[in-house]
């Protein structure tokens, strides 16, 4: 009776996977990370997305800064990418966000987790010192504005932990058709 006892215990213990880098939080710090800034499309300004890369952990942080009445709003997610996905790989599906999907082989996130409403906040913004009216093609006029925002730690289910940071970005504002 002992006997299938153990071997019962030894079948049970196999199948629980043991800790590995794979099964461990991913540690994301944006200092380590890789920054692009995207405000403009094809059609002239567009809302700011910003995407941390974080090409050793397989992971990008994206976020979003929009204009809601009179006042900026900013969300955010993380992307978790399979181990082993590399860098270039990464970029490739950052391009992919904004552009017109010109990398048809890109690696799907096997999870993306938003971050908490409150977790990503505008802490202050200005129409940006000296910078001329940007005109899109289709004659709609921007102004240029500077949002300062931070970002709050957060972990979700053990699959990562964002570290708080706090940074600058650029922000367009439509503020009517072309003269």
């Amino acid at each position: 009776m002992n006997s299938i006892r153990s071997m019962l215990l030894l079948a049970t213990l196999a199948l629980i996977p043991l800790a590995s880098a794979e099964n461990a939080a991913r540690e994301l710090d944006v200092a380590a990370a890789k920054k692009s800034e995207v405000r403009y499309g094809q059609i002239g300004p567009r809302d700011t997305l910003l995407f941390y890369a974080f090409e050793d952990k397989a992971a990008v942080l994206t976020l979003m800064v929009k204009r809601e009445g009179d006042k900026f709003i900013m969300s955010g997610a993380v992307q978790l990418f399979a181990e082993g996905t590399t860098g270039e790989q990464l970029a490739k599906w950052i391009n992919n966000q904004h552009s017109c999907g010109i990398f048809p082989e890109v690696p799907e996130p096997v999870g993306t987790e938003p971050l908490p409403a409150a977790a990503c906040v505008v802490t202050a913004s200005q129409r940006k010192e000296g910078a001329e009216k940007v005109t899109s093609p289709n004659d709609e006029v921007f102004e240029d504005h500077v949002i300062q925002f931070k970002v709050t730690g957060a972990e979700v289910d053990g699959r990562f932990k964002l570290k708080a940071f706090e940074s600058v970005t650029g922000a367009f504002v439509k503020v009517g058709p072309a003269a």
